[in-house]
């Protein structure tokens, strides 16, 4: 296990991190909704039917929990599906 409890890890580079522990604004969400809710409605239906995705590329974010560097609408398509865990890259 990494620093964080919410992050098991897979093999040397990805690990499966708490959805919970992403952090994403409202105002990213809204904003992201607005312009792409289609891909994001297409994504989500791609995690409740168990599609393998690409992985979402994380950093540490200082206080705890991840800020997103590649994958929002991922996380938020995973989020909206009720997934409690994303496959990641922690850089």
């Amino acid at each position: 296990m990494g620093k964080s409890k919410s992050r098991v890890r897979q093999n040397e580079d990805t690990v499966w991190v708490a959805l919970d522990d992403v952090y994403l604004t409202e105002a990213v969400i809204h904003k992201l909704l607005a312009r792409d809710r289609g891909q994001i409605e297409a994504m989500r239906a791609d995690f409740e039917n168990g599609a393998d995705m690409v992985r979402v590329v994380l950093h540490d974010r200082v206080g705890g929990g991840y800020n997103i560097d590649d994958g929002r609408h991922r996380v938020l398509a995973a989020k909206l599906a009720g997934v409690g865990f994303i496959e990641a890259v922690v850089v």
